[in-house]
């Protein structure tokens, strides 16, 4: 599982997971923040943070984020706020689960719940 700061998919999977709901081995979540280390180690689930802080970092920490996901066969992205590198996506080919709100295309960019309640939008679901 890769999660940036936002904790809601990851709970979501993680809970899920200990309920037997979710026929999978959950191996390790990697990261770009250190902030939901506590969740994922309530869970007995290795956490690992690999910050990206410039553009010039990204490619380093692909190459380790790349390391931790050994032997994963699929990896979901649980509001992983970066965007993949064509290099990383290679290694993953049709192997890449991305869960997110469902207001794209209609509201892209920053502060896609903004727009969306500045819009009126009272019912979303997640793709």
């Amino acid at each position: 599982i890769m999660v940036s700061k936002y904790d809601h998919c990851l709970w979501e999977l993680l809970l899920r997971h200990s309920a037997n709901e979710l026929d999978m081995d959950i191996d390790v979540v990697v990261s770009n923040h250190g902030t939901l280390r506590p969740v994922a180690e309530q869970f007995g689930i290795p956490y690992h943070v690999t910050p990206i802080t410039t553009p010039e970092t990204k490619a380093e920490q692909e190459a380790k984020q790349l390391e931790l996901l050994k032997g994963v066969d699929v990896v979901v992205l649980a509001r992983y706020m970066q965007v993949l590198s064509p290099q990383f996506l290679k290694h993953f080919p049709c192997r890449i689960l991305n869960i997110h709100h469902s207001f794209l295309p209609a509201f892209s960019g920053g502060s896609p719940y903004r727009q969306a309640y500045d819009r009126g939008v009272k019912l979303i679901g997640a793709t």
